[in-house]
């Protein structure tokens, strides 16, 4: 390998994450093979590895500090096994994260110990099952008794039950309850509690669980969770800065109950902030895995039998979109961490994003820009792994394969971790009283166009998306002014111009996301990896051009010469990825030779047979 080969690989990898800290990764990926490879395993033996892996990482409080490393230990869960990297977001992201941020360090140490060393798991209840936004309208209370100085933990009816990975036997399981909190007969907003839901022996007094729920597309153990009077010591109240009086009465400089949910809920934000890393980490795998699968498969059907699969435009054009989107991805994880520590220990909403009680749901109000982050990032590699499936036959459906697997936790977390529907819709809402930014300059008339050559297109679906966004939101904030004009407000206001809202927040999204490749490729240093990055960014322009043609059009955006050109465009685009097409495949897999899969065999029938042959004699 030449050195300039070299050093292209390196600065791919380095941008996948692939060679960060590799101890951490030694240990991470040993306590996960410990295991039978089985890409869907049942929720208890993910909650063993889970366990396993627990006293292997750093201490929470560094972990969670470090965005980067978080990262990098949620992405390889997630591609050795979804459910084990859902386990490790509940139990480190959002329980661990919110007692570290919330409470008490000292009153609290027994529990964060128990939670490292795997001597208990962690998860996190906040998601009522009976209505729609229920964060918004948390009905568990916590009424607080002066006298004991104990929180009272209460489920009104079935509707309020909790829903969360939990088993009600075998292991010690610590939950952060979202709950309405009530001092002298008062709402003061959703604080988090701390709460031993079950022992080795089985739950706790007053603790009701469910018998199992099985989600296919994440197979984990869950519940439902109802309290009956479940007494809470005041040191497992998660306060932050709130606190109560010698004589019961409770302070929070927060001030409302709205600021109080903002802050309770933005430990979503370490959550939205690595989610990226994840989803680029399984797209990436769908995608090198596709490629390799295609790459070494014939077909005998066509006008030539016997040509490769990947000689074929079909193929080519699916399946290098599918890598173009996991690179885009790639950028867009690395965006979403650098965010972070900028808007970290936030909470009080940014840029015009509406108040709770005007939300859809409490999302965008903590940080619309790490929400939007999650949302892009989810619906993203859902759309890879189906891609990919689709594109590998059978190959693709086979659970040993993985690619089943990475398309239901994608899938999973479009609802997971906040509403994907529910974030564009306050985004496209918050767009509106945002400042109105200056128009774009029209785009050139095909991509390409202006530029001397094709991989300099990447530009031109920046320009692209900006613009179909701001036409968006002018059309939008016109029909808003329009209803206005007519007496409407409220539901009667809004109702007509939801699905108007959800495209707005879905095409700053689209904005966000087109940046990211923007920005991360402007910045290679390699001259070889540019070779190969640009001509895939501007296929992901392509592609994304492709998908939202008919509202591209209808915004004027998209002229229809241009949009009969694209198809031209991407071929020519995928004729410049096939020489670069051995860098890209090494560069943007995770490697994981403790866990390999028959799908990137050379042999894949030979490696399918030995994988699942039952030994004679």
């Amino acid at each position: 390998m030449t050195p300039e080969l070299t050093a292209a690989r390196a600065e791919l990898a380095a941008l996948a994450h692939v060679g960060c800290d590799p101890a951490l990764r030694t240990e991470t990926l040993a306590a996960l093979s410990a295991d039978p490879p089985c890409a869907v395993r049942h929720g208890g033996r993910a909650q063993a590895a889970l366990l396993r892996l627990a006293p292997r990482l750093p201490p929470a409080g560094a972990l969670l500090a470090d965005p980067h490393r978080l990262a990098d230990v949620q992405a390889w869960a997630a591609v050795v096994d979804p459910a084990v990297y859902m386990a490790l977001v509940n139990h480190y992201v959002l329980c661990l994260g919110s007692v570290t941020e919330f409470g008490a360090a000292a009153p609290l140490q027994s529990c964060v110990t128990a939670l490292q060393e795997g001597a208990a798991k962690g998860v996190y209840l906040v998601t009522e099952i009976g209505r729609a936004g229920s964060h918004l309208g948390v009905r568990t209370t916590a009424v607080y008794d002066a006298e004991r100085r104990e929180f009272v933990l209460t489920t009104p009816d079935a509707a309020a039950a909790k829903f969360s990975s939990v088993t009600p036997h075998g292991v010690r399981v610590l939950a952060v309850v979202i709950a309405r909190t009530v001092v002298d007969g008062a709402d003061r907003g959703a604080f988090p509690f701390l709460v031993d839901l079950t022992g080795t022996d089985g739950p706790a007094p007053g603790v009701e669980i469910s018998g199992p729920l099985q989600v296919s597309a994440l197979p984990l153990e869950y519940a439902l969770i109802r309290f009956r009077g479940v007494r809470v010591p005041a040191e497992r109240w998660l306060s932050d800065r709130a606190w109560l009086d010698p004589v019961g009465r409770l302070h929070d400089p927060l001030g409302s109950p709205d600021a109080r949910l903002r802050r309770t809920m933005s430990v979503g934000q370490r959550l939205w902030a690595t989610v990226p890393a994840a989803m680029a980490a399984m797209a990436r795998e769908c995608a090198v895995s596709a490629l390799r699968f295609s790459g070494g498969r014939s077909s005998r059907g066509g006008p030539v039998p016997g040509t490769p699969l990947l000689a074929r435009r079909t193929q080519q054009r699916a399946l290098f979109g599918a890598l173009a989107e996991s690179y885009a991805l790639t950028c867009a994880a690395e965006a979403a961490l650098d965010v972070w520590p900028a808007t970290a220990h936030g909470g009080t909403g940014e840029g015009g994003a509406p108040s709770p009680a005007a939300a859809f749901s409490p999302w965008v109000a903590v940080d619309r820009s790490l929400a939007l982050f999650k949302a892009l990032a989810t619906e993203g590699a859902a759309r890879v792994a189906a891609v990919c499936r689709r594109h590998c036959g059978l190959a693709g459906f086979l659970d040993l394969n993985r690619l089943a697997g990475y398309h239901g936790a994608a899938r999973a977390f479009t609802v997971a971790g906040g509403d994907n529907q529910l974030i564009f819709l306050d985004a496209g809402r918050a767009a509106l009283t945002a400042p109105d930014p200056a128009p774009q300059p029209p785009a050139p008339a095909e991509p390409g166009a202006g530029h001397p050559t094709v991989p300099d297109a990447h530009t031109w679906w920046l320009r692209t998306a900006r613009a179909h966004e701001q036409r968006l939101a002018a059309e939008l904030r016109h029909a808003v002014t329009a209803h206005q004009a007519d007496g409407r407000t409220g539901a009667d206001l809004w109702n007509p111009l939801l699905p108007r809202a959800r495209d707005l927040g879905e095409a700053t999204a689209a904005t966000m996301l087109a940046r990211c490749v923007h920005d991360t490729t402007d910045h290679l240093t390699s001259p070889e990896l540019r070779a190969a990055l640009r001509p895939l960014a501007a296929l992901f322009g392509v592609a994304q051009a492709q998908r939202h043609a008919g509202a591209l059009v209808a915004t004027g955006v998209l002229p229809p010469r241009t949009l009969r050109s694209l198809p031209e465009t991407a071929d020519r685009l995928c004729e410049a990825l096939l020489p670069h097409l051995p860098l890209l495949r090494a560069g943007l897999t995770t490697p994981v030779p403790e866990r390999p899969v028959p799908l990137v065999a050379p042999d894949y029938a030979g490696a399918l047979w030995d994988a699942v042959r039952v030994p004679c004699g």
